[in-house]
């Protein structure tokens, strides 16, 4: 069995970059190696044989359209289209004409999020960071803002100002909304959806402090004079310059500090931990302890790098994720706490495949209800 290949194709068919021709290789490889079979052993939980399975349907279906249609099997595919109210062939939905003009109003779209957020400047004043509008946004406490091409947003402190104030900006973004800042001091700062993070217009003194609620990815310009500390609910962070992640909802029961290169000093309660690149520790809201873990960084940014990274995750976890990116609500029946999901998908996935992809485990089953999905699982 050439896995490597298969993997490398499998990956593709999720990210949909596969070509036609890489389609047919992986049916190929699929069919040569009798995974047919496997799904029935031991290892009939994998994921990656379950899309195999879907695509050996899917081409076999895309096969059968391009046939000729007699008139008997027209009329039997119509009564089964009768009896099963919505049989699905790929991208083509066939229906009985009765049935069409019954049928509701065409469902809300949910899309993937964007790069949205909204600007709090000290005077309360909001500046909505939407849409392509670049350039000069403000002047305040000596220090112009501006937003470039790319879209996002940076600080430049104007030299001999006499406005010496220094006043406090808030950077929020809602559900399914991603940005990035450059702060005063050169670091940038990548906000998650559904999180916000408050600094000043102008670092001063010896230490550069920063308040996170949500989740952000950091990568801090070095001062060894000048310390950046974050505070994040209950944990406390502390570097010179280096790159971490810090995850902090106060819907999840912890917060989750990884880092990537650097070292970070960290503190929650009455606990101090030193990390190094490659660990993550976790304080949870409900104890005093801080928890080290060795784990794999690519997880925590993948967010940043435009995919979700399921490994190892429970289901809630993972909806989690799903519902601040596509800005759903999400409702759960039967026995959730011992269902753990692995794998990536693309963010910028229609929430249909991507919940299609998770299906695919067997773990749970998915209803979409307007933006409120119901986890049905066994």
């Amino acid at each position: 069995m050439d896995k490597p290949r298969i993997n490398y194709l499998l990956q593709k068919y999720i990210d949909g970059s596969v070509s036609d021709s890489e389609k047919q290789e992986l049916l190929d490889l699929y069919k040569s190696t009798n995974l047919d079979d496997a799904v029935y052993s031991d290892d009939r939980e994998s994921v990656s044989e379950r899309i195999l399975l879907r695509l050996n349907k899917e081409i076999e279906q895309e096969k059968r359209k391009n046939t000729f249609f007699k008139p008997w099997i027209i009329g039997s595919a119509a009564a089964v289209i009768l009896v099963v109210f919505g049989i699905y062939i790929i991208n083509r939905q066939v229906v009985d004409p009765k049935i069409i003009a019954k049928q509701p109003a065409e469902k809300e779209v949910i899309v993937p999020g964007t790069n949205v957020a909204v600007l709090t400047l000290g005077n309360g004043k909001k500046i909505a960071l939407t849409g392509t509008t670049t350039g000069k946004l403000a002047v305040q406490g000596g220090t112009i803002i501006t937003r470039n091409a790319a879209g996002q947003i940076s600080y430049k402190v104007i030299a001999d100002s006499k406005d010496n104030e220094i006043t406090f900006n808030t950077i929020t973004t809602p559900m399914g909304g991603q940005f990035r800042v450059t702060l005063p001091d050169g670091s940038n700062v990548w906000l998650n959806a559904a999180s916000s993070l408050k600094y000043p217009s102008r670092f001063e003194g010896s230490e550069r402090h920063v308040e996170l609620h949500g989740e952000a990815y950091f990568e801090i310009f070095k001062n060894k004079n000048s310390p950046f500390t974050v505070t994040a609910e209950n944990t406390n962070i502390k570097v010179l310059g280096t790159h971490f992640n810090v995850m902090a909802y106060k819907d999840e029961p912890a917060v989750a500090t990884t880092l990537l290169e650097g070292s970070v000093s960290l503190s929650s309660k009455s606990t101090h931990v030193m990390l190094a690149p490659g660990q993550q520790a976790v304080a949870y809201f409900n104890s005093e302890n801080i928890i080290l873990h060795e784990v794999n960084v690519e997880d925590a940014v993948a967010w940043k790098n435009g995919y979700f990274s399921f490994r190892k995750q429970n289901i809630r976890a993972a909806m989690n994720k799903i519902a601040r990116w596509y800005n759903v609500d999400v409702e759960y029946s039967g026995n959730v706490n011992d269902k753990f999901l692995g794998g990536t998908v693309s963010r910028s996935e229609n929430i249909t495949e991507l919940l299609n992809y998770v299906e695919l485990t067997g773990i749970a089953k998915f209803k979409i209800e307007g933006r409120r999905i119901k986890v049905i699982c066994k």
